[in-house]
């Protein structure tokens, strides 16, 4: 268990983002005998998720909205599953477009060049589709 200060050495932010993000639901942390906040590896995860969806421009209350969608124990909203899956494919549109703004760019590159592009990114793109297409089958 993290107290706010540990919790925010350790993910490298702010404590008054931990205490914003307390504030609108998407750390539960424990109380201590003290009174003191206790954060717990779930509120790690979050975090984590918290960052990997805001570099993806995801806005704060749709991040929220899947963390909750993701901790639901009462089965399946079909309607949030349906907006998750309408948010990634928002981002994979908007991967396409920022490849067709880079293609011009991939062309000139020399073939050491293009492999290491290529070896850079197959192995994240082999796993996202291989991961897509078991979801959706």
């Amino acid at each position: 268990m993290y107290r706010i200060g540990e919790l925010a050495a350790v993910m490298n932010i702010s404590k008054r983002t931990i205490d914003y993000y307390t504030q609108i639901g998407l750390l539960n942390p424990v109380r201590a005998n003290s009174n003191y906040r206790l954060y717990g590896e779930e509120s790690v995860q979050v975090l984590k998720l918290v960052e990997h969806y805001k570099n993806l421009n995801m806005p704060l209350e749709e991040i929220k909205s899947f963390i909750e969608l993701m901790k639901a124990d009462c089965g399946i909203d079909k309607e949030k599953v349906e907006k998750h899956v309408d948010q990634i494919a928002n981002i994979m549109q908007h991967l396409k477009e920022e490849i067709k703004i880079i293609e011009p760019f991939l062309q000139k590159l020399n073939e050491h060049e293009k492999e290491m592009v290529v070896n850079k990114l197959s192995p994240q793109g082999v796993t996202l589709a291989q991961t897509l297409l078991l979801l959706l089958n």
